[in-house]
């Protein structure tokens, strides 16, 4: 994926109206959002349908994208963000805390060479990793997550959650700590 200030620059070329800026930016930032997205809903057909959505809500309103120092990645992921919390409102469900992670549900491939304990390895891995989610409340699970996951800066984060860069660390301290309390497993 591109870095930061080659996002910023397929931008402001949006922004002036190329058309194919908005196509490159498409590509490069397609599969973060996706899997963003995936790992909320657990259904192809539901992630497919709104990453569609959020291309659409960013090219509708990349004109009035103002540049805060962040990636426009983050921009990118609070419209996945608040497309994913529709979803679930639109179901009457519940948020990110109570959804699992959905990662966990997605085959490793890694193993086909067969190795059993291999597999072994990443089903413990993963049930460490869901049983220490469940403890988390929906901020810590997704600031966990955004910055585990994702690869965000917490100053990415913090604009993405509408929180203190300080705020943001305090949220993965606490989950960290909460996940480790909670499992039944050392980590």
């Amino acid at each position: 994926m591109k870095g930061s200030d080659d996002l910023h620059a397929l931008v402001r070329r949006v922004k002036n109206g190329d058309l194919r800026a908005f196509d490159e930016l498409y590509i490069h930032v397609f599969t973060p959002i996706y899997r963003y997205v995936y790992f909320r809903v657990k259904r192809k057909e539901d992630a497919e349908d709104i990453t569609q959505t959020v291309f659409l809500k960013a090219y509708q309103s990349l004109p009035r994208f103002e540049d805060k120092g962040v990636s426009p990645l983050a921009y990118f992921y609070s419209i996945a963000r608040n497309a994913v919390i529709d979803h679930w409102r639109k179901k009457g469900e519940i948020l990110f805390g109570d959804m699992g992670d959905g990662v966990f549900d997605i085959p490793d491939s890694s193993g086909s060479d067969g190795s059993e304990r291999r597999i072994l390895e990443k089903m413990w891995a993963d049930e460490i990793v869901r049983e220490g989610m469940g403890a988390l409340t929906s901020f810590e699970a997704e600031a966990l997550t955004l910055k585990f996951m994702h690869d965000l800066s917490n100053k990415e984060i913090a604009s993405l959650l509408g929180k203190s860069e300080e705020a943001v660390r305090q949220l993965q301290s606490r989950g960290i700590r909460k996940m480790r309390e909670s499992t039944r497993f050392d980590l």
